[in-house]
């Protein structure tokens, strides 16, 4: 959606770059003064439209939040910063998946190579660490 609004917003001023132009040709019909501002203005839309685009784009760009996963033996660890206050800080283990979400709309979704189960977790100064453990030693514990 955020792409769609962008390409609009773009379209919107091209349009209005092209009504601009043409007005400017009606106006200057005759005469070399009237083509070169005509050609002075082209070209500055075009640079403000290029400009407009960058900015644009540089506006929605995804931040990255660093994220480290560690295994050591049947335990996993996990670190991650995740932005946003503790209330709205929330994780879950479906599988192989882990789930993780947080403010400003987060989310981020980390595949496994196994099953696992949380064993602890805390999330201190927007850094989540948690500890897991491989589902199969679970179950083997279990039997």
């Amino acid at each position: 959606m955020e792409r769609s609004r962008s390409s609009l917003t773009l379209l919107i001023m091209l349009m209005l770059l092209g009504f601009l132009i043409l007005m400017v040709l009606m106006r200057f019909q005759r005469g070399l003064l009237g083509l070169i501002l005509t050609g002075i203005i082209a070209i500055l839309g075009f640079y403000w439209f290029r400009e407009l685009r960058k900015a644009l784009e540089q506006g929605r760009s995804v931040r990255e939040y660093p994220l480290e996963v560690s295994e050591e033996d049947d335990l996993i660890s996990l670190t991650a910063q995740i932005p946003g206050p503790e209330d709205e800080v929330s994780f879950e283990v479906k599988g192989n998946k882990l789930f993780l979400r947080g403010g400003m709309g987060f989310r981020r979704v980390i595949r496994l190579p196994y099953r696992v189960r949380i064993l602890s977790s805390s999330y201190i100064n927007g850094v989540l660490h948690l500890k897991l453990v491989k589902a199969d030693v679970i179950e083997r514990k279990n039997r």
